[in-house]
């Protein structure tokens, strides 16, 4: 074997090692939170239970909101592992190491720099947002990496004439996949950024040739059945929700208000990438300054990414952070770029030593700023131990960084730049009992006797209206005022009128439910004359009730927490 293979092998193994600790690690740890990852996990759970393949399933009835590939992965990891949290999450994080690896191997091909395409695998890796992403069970992480895949073997066939064939029908292929798991939106996002790269190369000629013709029969045969499948069996129904619901409508009206704003998608990649944050903006205005001097392909094709990315997302009013996850694999790519320029020009190392600096004094402001915002979150942990340990660590590798910085061992402070994931994931597991009942319902369902009351609907609210489903089984109903019903349609009862809730309670001899605060008091206010309420525990923002009729002439309220 000889030594440049060796060394790449080398080099794929710690990013494999790096990929394990940041992806796998802890999985099995915590529950799986509301309301996305149990929305995911409940429907194959509903799949599995029917053996049902094509049809995705939500509270026994069919819903569209998304196609089925992430629900068939969740499928296959339920029948062959058993259903858990850490199988639940397994194959996202078997996606983002696939990502990472993609992104490598890009850097390779693009860059013919070793240290540029390592930096960029390593970058993506370790930056908050795409870490976070491959510990979490969203259909967005495969979304991406199939966009990735289709990317790289675009430049495959792009950099490679004789390979021509295989880039396009590879190209196809992940397009194809990718919108068997998110929308069209697969087909969409990389042929738009194909085209301004080709644009921008003055070469759309490219497309001048009979692989387009073959790749796009190819995709049709892969992504149609489904939707063709689906359309024959529920009509309109389908289209309505799918395309028009979860598509159109989404880029008409804002689901989540507070996200609907020009900057946020700018905010999001800067703060997700951290903490390469500060070099991704060095990058930018580098990449920027250069354009018409020494830009590479992989350049090109990363600023048509992002651009292709945010004109086909930052339109929408329905934003997400997640939504444009898909264009971090790009930001790596510009930042590694820019970290290998800086490593290996004389003239460019004050500049990295500055930003080097400036990224752990940030880290260091971080570490004080959790170790004097104590007050804040004293009220959510039982011990302050771990957020000691976060901020002490954070403020051990910013001396150490910034020590390395000044005696110009840069490239070791960029990997001690990169370990500042770990004490945040550290902290999080030794948090993690407290923390849960914040973001999971699992613990609150346990208070919910199911074997000793049988069939019972169960009260809840909205926000954990799909985890009590998937922790109890049990039928739900959601007490809601406000009568707002989900964005995307549910086939739960909303109990919006005291005269519904009381229906509810007069039909079952004892009704548990697990509900916000807001939908506690009202049902005291409104129904307490006739029942008696029980609180038996907060856990969390979850309140755990149990209601029974009152017998004449006493009142109903009683808490025990």
């Amino acid at each position: 074997m000889n030594e440049a293979r060796l060394f790449f092998l080398k080099r794929t193994a710690v990013l494999f090692l790096i990929c394990c600790a940041l992806f796998l690690l802890g999985n099995g740890l915590f529950s799986l939170s509301d309301p996305d990852e149990v929305f995911y996990s409940l429907t194959a759970h509903e799949m599995a239970a029917k053996n049902e393949w094509a049809t995705p399933l939500i509270f026994g009835q069919p819903q569209f909101e998304k196609p089925p590939l992430t629900y068939w992965l969740l499928e296959v990891a339920f029948k062959t592992w058993g259903e858990s949290p850490f199988t639940a999450r397994l194959f996202p994080a078997v996606f983002a190491t696939l990502g990472v690896m993609a992104v490598y191997f890009l850097g390779l091909m693009g860059f013919k720099d070793e240290r540029k395409a390592f930096l960029s695998a390593v970058v993506l890796s370790t930056c908050a947002f795409y870490a976070g992403m491959g510990k979490t069970v969203f259909t967005d992480m495969i979304f991406s990496v199939m966009v990735l895949y289709a990317f790289t073997l675009f430049v495959v066939g792009f950099t490679n004439r004789h390979r021509q064939g295989i880039g396009f029908i590879g190209f196809y292929v992940f397009c194809a996949l990718a919108t068997l798991t998110k929308s069209p939106l697969g087909l969409v996002v990389p042929q738009a950024a194909v085209i301004l790269f080709l644009l921008y190369q003055r070469q759309i000629n490219f497309l001048k040739t009979w692989w387009v013709v073959i790749g796009t029969l190819v995709y049709l045969a892969i992504a149609l059945p489904w939707y063709v499948y689906i359309y024959k069996k529920f009509g309109n129904a389908f289209i309505h929700e799918f395309f028009y619901n979860d598509h159109w409508r989404r880029l008409l009206v804002a689901e989540h208000r507070g996200n609907d704003h020009w900057f946020f998608y700018p905010m999001t990649m800067i703060a997700g990438l951290f903490p390469w944050s500060l070099f991704l903006f060095a990058a930018g205005v580098d990449l920027f300054k250069r354009l018409k001097s020494s830009v590479t392909v992989i350049d090109y094709l990363a600023l048509s990414w992002i651009f292709a990315v945010l004109m086909v997302f930052q339109v929408a009013h329905s934003k997400l952070a997640s939504y444009i996850l898909p264009l971090f694999p790009a930001l790596a790519l510009i930042t590694g770029n820019f970290l290998g320029n800086c490593l290996s020009q004389v003239q460019q190392r004050k500049k990295v030593q500055n930003l080097l600096i400036a990224s752990f004094t940030v880290l260091a402001v971080l570490g004080i700023a959790v170790m004097a915002g104590h007050k804040a979150y004293r009220h959510y942990v039982s011990s302050l131990l771990p957020m000691y340990f976060l901020s002490g660590s954070l403020i051990a590798l910013s001396g150490l960084g910034i020590t390395l910085a000044f005696k110009e061992r840069f490239q070791l402070a960029l990997y001690v730049l990169a370990l500042s994931l770990a004490p945040i994931f550290l902290t999080a597991f030794m948090v993690r009992t407290d923390l849960e009942g914040y973001v999971s319902s699992h613990e609150a369902s346990e208070y919910i006797p199911q074997r000793s009351l049988g069939e019972m609907t169960v009260l809840t609210s909205k926000a954990n209206a799909r985890g009590i489903r998937y922790y109890t089984g049990q039928d739900i109903a959601v007490v809601d005022y406000s009568g707002k019903p989900f964005f995307s349609p549910h086939p739960v009862p909303i109990l919006d009128t005291t005269g519904k809730i009381i229906h509810v309670l007069e039909s079952q001899r004892v009704t548990f439910g697990v509900i916000r605060k807001t939908a506690y008091q009202d049902i005291l206010k409104n129904c307490a004359d006739r029942f008696h309420v029980s609180l038996l525990r907060v856990i969390g923002y979850d309140y755990i009730i149990r209601i029974e009729a009152l017998p004449a002439g006493r009142h109903g309220i009683f808490g025990v927490k």
